[in-house]
């Protein structure tokens, strides 16, 4: 899934969320499932964000032999492309 799709699926639920018409039960079902999809979405800005950070450090010339290398997937002495 991408950002770009995460932030549809977001903007999706706080529709569902304005939605007056439900009833308490339902609502409270929603915003269960609401809950359960933010903090998902939540982590996968901060996975985002290592990688971003990561890439940053690594054209700057400041990871050299550092672990976050391959907690992102760049294997030794390779460079992303």
């Amino acid at each position: 899934m991408t950002l770009i799709e995460l932030q549809k699926i977001l903007g999706d639920r706080i529709a569902i969320h304005s939605d007056l018409a439900m009833d308490s039960e339902e609502r409270e079902k929603e915003n269960e499932t609401s809950d359960i999809i933010a903090r998902l979405a939540k982590q996968m800005i901060n996975n985002a964000d290592v990688v971003l950070r990561t890439d940053k450090l690594i054209s700057e010339g400041k990871l050299q032999n550092a672990t976050i290398k391959n907690v992102v997937g760049i294997k030794e002495n390779e460079e992303k492309v």
